[in-house]
């Protein structure tokens, strides 16, 4: 395994620790100033977790299981906010045409989780319609089918991707299987398509003269209205010969025209004035072939991407349709753009003949190609699992991993900002009805170390100069990268569907570095980068790619809704022999690092933080699930930041046991240091035990607790350490800095809960029942779950008002129990006096003089505020009220501080 080391300046270390509170929240609040004012915020990427290492990924990548999906996802696109949006059929039917349901998926949240569905508008049915980003982030979704009759319609997703708004201008013409581009001027272009479901190759010039080709003649919009750009209207370039007008393959090209390729042809359209298109032959059309390195890569069914400024790999197809074609193509052709003429060459061939692939470029320039079929759109024995990889350097092919599922007709592909593909859908119709997705992790996420494969080390962006780039205006970025810095790139959002990735291209940058500081020179032409949305992503020399930053590229395009990035994995380094597993005298030697000894005593299940050595105001603090190293500015932090140490699961060590989450622990999963639930596996267990040794520094900078160092039970020799503000196990390399890195107090827990006391309110008249917290108010329970016994338990603290006791919510950071119109909540403090008091109460005498439980003095609380009123419970509520001199009110009020049961 390779640890990066930290590849910045000594000023990074120096840098912000940034509250856990603020990176939940995905809002930028460092402690300390980034080197630049806009700091990238490091998100979860749950789909990089529990990742497979097969010994053949550095060459061909891995793909993950394929995983389940709301709807069959014909149309794929990564937003301005860093979400995915999936439409194409509705959910839970994906064998049905519909485009009247959005889906928005937020990748944080990992599969089964972080989908929200939109509705769509009346009126517009966006089946098979075209995609482009509009200046406001917003995603523009022209043309489709009928909905109850009407058409021509067009609706638009705001940049946070939460509202489906229609456009009050209709289209002059039906747009059935169009393509739209945004054009440099900021304009949308959108041209080909049909009357749906009508014409085409069968019946070229019947379908002319019925009226169904009504896509030959290119539409603008301007933002209000759509204007017809007559002097366009071409039959070369959209018309029903060879379907050239399913989905024309186009781009802005260098010259600011728009270039693109439809089955046999390939052309120029100006949009200017009236507009006006040249054609030219591209190769000959769709045919019968004896081999798949016979067939024409041309037609509705090939796939195609910009790898590079004005380059452009066309590569597959050789059909009409989905349902009329002949055997798949393997050829690849490269079409240069960046002269007067295309210039039009030959690559390498694929492997295998591909219909309904699709292509999707890499931030290195690679394109991957996945799915398809040798024969049009069947599957079975004409299924393709298999990847390929083509790299523009060489002009040949890699064979990659293979997927699960047959990919065809419909299905989609699109690059992640973490530097994956997500694969999606396929069918309504076809052999499949695909409501699934699956991810391709491409070779260069992964090293080989030892013979074993691990994940690469991956530079991260973490801080910009501004999000709002500007053509030809240099702007900075602050990169980390152990492997220094080979190159930098844009790459536009993708919107895909039908093999095409409409919005997708990719630009190399010139950048120049000074230390962590990078300058980028954005091209100075938006006929090279048309003004909209771009993954900035920064490529080390060994070609691993950073995940991407999304920015903003244009004058007036509004910045994205939020300036954020996948955080990167770090995998371990060095050599060595691992020591004793568990407590012995002399530690394991790794790397020239040494461990001795035992570390620490303290007390089985004490609460405790882990404090840093070397940064001793900051401390291990769980952040959505990550364990980071920040410096706790809340009381949410503080509390995330706290642990108890209790026996080690494994049987040996310690473990560290989440203090508001029921059965969650500190755990490594490759190498990365999560909290997670127990799953009762002993592969969880192993990997959430440690033996505290004595720690690897010698003498740590923090005071609050014995030095100690953490040593990972099954894999001996690796220690936790944090690293870049996130934590790893890692071999030791022999030098300080990772001695110190690898050091820790277990302090006096960072919440302040050495001053508490877990209780449970036992009932003295009801002895199994507890005052338990049920979605925020008091409700006396018999704990009949994990759940139950955390919400019964609480930590009995002084008082809020400055007198008297509170009872803080085991699980909720900052939420007391307090009493609101006499009835009693589980709330969160907002800090008025009102609350304060409310939540505060001086302990007496158990009004029922003896009470029914036994297992704490009995004790009743009387409010401070209302004094002579005690908290009871009645008919299973609890409350404040005076005493009625009954025994009945004397035994509700009456209560035992157990033991907490959690």
């Amino acid at each position: 395994m390779t640890v990066p080391i930290r590849g910045a300046a000594q000023r990074l270390r120096d840098a912000a620790l940034l509250s856990a509170t603020v990176l939940a929240t995905g809002l930028l609040a460092p402690a300390e100033a980034a080197q630049f004012k806009v700091v990238v915020n490091p998100v979860a990427d749950p789909t990089m977790a529990g990742l497979a290492l097969p010994d053949g990924a550095p060459v061909m990548g891995v793909f993950s299981g394929v995983q389940g999906w709301p709807m069959n996802a014909i149309t794929l696109s990564l937003l301005p906010s860093g979400k995915i949006l999936s439409f194409g059929t509705p959910a839970g039917n994906p064998g049905t045409q519909d485009g009247r349901t959005f889906d928005t998926w937020d990748p944080t949240q990992g599969f089964g989780a972080g989908h929200i569905t939109l509705a769509g508008v009346g009126g517009i049915n966006s089946f098979c319609a075209a995609q482009a980003f509009r200046p406001d982030g917003s995603l523009m979704i022209a043309g489709g089918i009928f909905d109850n009759g009407n058409d021509k319609g067009s609706l638009t997703l705001n940049g946070t991707a939460t509202a489906v708004t229609a456009v009050a201008a209709k289209l002059a013409n039906d747009r059935y299987y169009s393509t739209m581009l945004t054009l440099p001027n900021g304009r949308q272009l959108i041209m080909g398509g049909s009357y749906p479901y009508q014409g085409g190759w069968a019946d070229p010039q019947g379908s002319i003269d019925k009226g169904y080709m009504t896509g030959m003649t290119p539409e603008l919009f301007d933002g209000t209205r759509w204007t017809s750009l007559f002097g366009a209207k071409s039959r070369d370039a959209f018309g029903p010969d060879n379907n050239r007008w399913w989905y024309p393959r186009a781009w802005v090209a260098p010259n600011g025209k728009v270039f693109g390729i439809t089955s046999e042809k390939m052309w120029f359209l100006d949009p200017s004035g009236n507009g006006a298109v040249t054609v030219t032959t591209f190769k000959e059309p769709q045919r019968d072939a004896a081999s798949a390195l016979d067939a024409p890569n041309v037609g509705p069914v090939s796939t195609a991407a910009m790898f590079d400024t004005g380059r452009i790999l066309q590569v597959g197809g050789n059909s009409y349709d989905n349902g009329n074609g002949f055997l798949s193509s393997s050829r690849a052709t490269v079409i240069d753009i960046n002269g007067g003429n295309p210039v039009v060459t030959d690559t390498a061939p694929m492997s295998v003949g591909r219909a309904w692939a699709n292509a999707t470029v890499l931030p290195t320039g690679q394109i991957a190609v996945t799915g398809g079929s040798k024969w049009n759109d069947r599957a079975d024995g004409d299924t393709v699992l298999q990847s390929e990889i083509w790299d523009p350097r060489t002009g040949t092919w890699t064979a990659g991993a293979s997927g699960g599922v047959y990919r065809g007709y419909h299905s989609s592909a699109i690059l992640m900002q973490n530097g994956t593909v997500l694969l999606a859908g396929g069918g309504a119709p076809g052999p499949v009805a695909n409501q699934n997705v699956e991810v391709f992790y491409p070779p260069y996420l992964f090293t080989t170390v030892d013979g074993k494969t691990a994940l690469a080390p991956r530079p991260q962006i973490v801080s910009l100069s501004t999000a709002q780039l500007q053509h030809g205006q240099a702007m900075q970025f602050e990169l980390t990268s152990q492997n220094g810095l080979a190159q930098v790139v844009l790459v536009g959002l993708s919107a895909t569907t039908h093999s095409f990735n409409s919005t997708q291209r990719r630009i190399p940058a010139a950048f120049t570095q000074a230390g962590t500081a990078v300058t980028l020179q954005p091209p100075a032409s938006a006929n090279v980068a048309p003004p909209g949305y771009y993954q900035l992503v920064a490529i080390d020399q060994k070609g691993v790619p950073s995940p991407g930053v999304i920015v903003a590229l244009g004058a007036g395009v509004a910045a994205p809704s939020q300036v954020a990035a996948p955080a990167v994995a770090a995998t371990s380094t060095g050599t060595g022999t691992g020591g004793q597993a568990g407590g012995g005298t002399s530690g394991g030697t790794g790397g020239g690092g040494t461990g001795g000894g035992t570390g620490t005593s303290v007390a089985s299940g004490a609460a405790v933080s882990l404090q840093a050595s070397n940064y001793t105001t900051s401390y291990l603090t769980n952040v959505g699930g990550t364990a980071r190293l920040m410096t706790p500015a809340t009381a949410s932090d503080r509390q995330q930041a706290t642990f108890r140490q209790v026996p080690g699961l494994a049987g040996q060590g310690v473990s560290f046991q989440s203090s508001t989450a029921a059965g969650q622990y500190l755990r490594h999963q490759n190498f990365q240091i999560y909290q997670q639930a127990n799953d009762g596996g002993d592969i969880f267990k192993r990997g959430a035990t440690f033996t505290p040794r004595a720690g690897l520094a010698g003498t740590c900078g923090c005071t609050t607790g014995t030095c100690t160092s953490y040593e990972s039970i099954d894999w001996p020799g690796y220690y936790l350490r944090h690293q870049n503000f996130n934590f790893y196990i890692a071999q030791p390399d022999g030098g300080d800095l990772f001695k110190q890195d690898a050091s820790f107090c277990p302090a006096p827990p960072a919440d302040g809960s050495a001053a508490s006391t877990p209780v449970s309110l036992q009932a003295s008249n009801y002895t199994t029942s507890y005052l338990t917290n049920v979605g925020g108010t008091a409700r006396l329970v018999v704990p009949g779950s994990t759940s139950d016994r955390q919400q019964a338990s609480f930590r009995q603290v002084p008082g809020l008002a400055g007198q008297g006791v509170s009872f803080q919510s085991s699980t909720a950071a900052g939420q007391y129990l307090r009493h609101q119109n006499f009835q009693i909540y589980q709330q969160a403090n907002d800090g008025g006096d009102i609350f304060k008091r409310g939540a505060t109460f001086t302990p007496r005498a158990g009004l029922a003089g003896t009470c029914g439980c036994t297992t704490g003095t009995c004790t009743s609380y009387e409010s401070i505020d209302w004094p002579g009123y005690y908290l009871r419970h009645q008919n299973f509520n609890f409350y404040i009220a005076q005493p009625d001199g009954g025994d009945l009110f004397k035994q509700d009020a009456s209560f035992c501080p157990a033991p907490a049961l959690q």
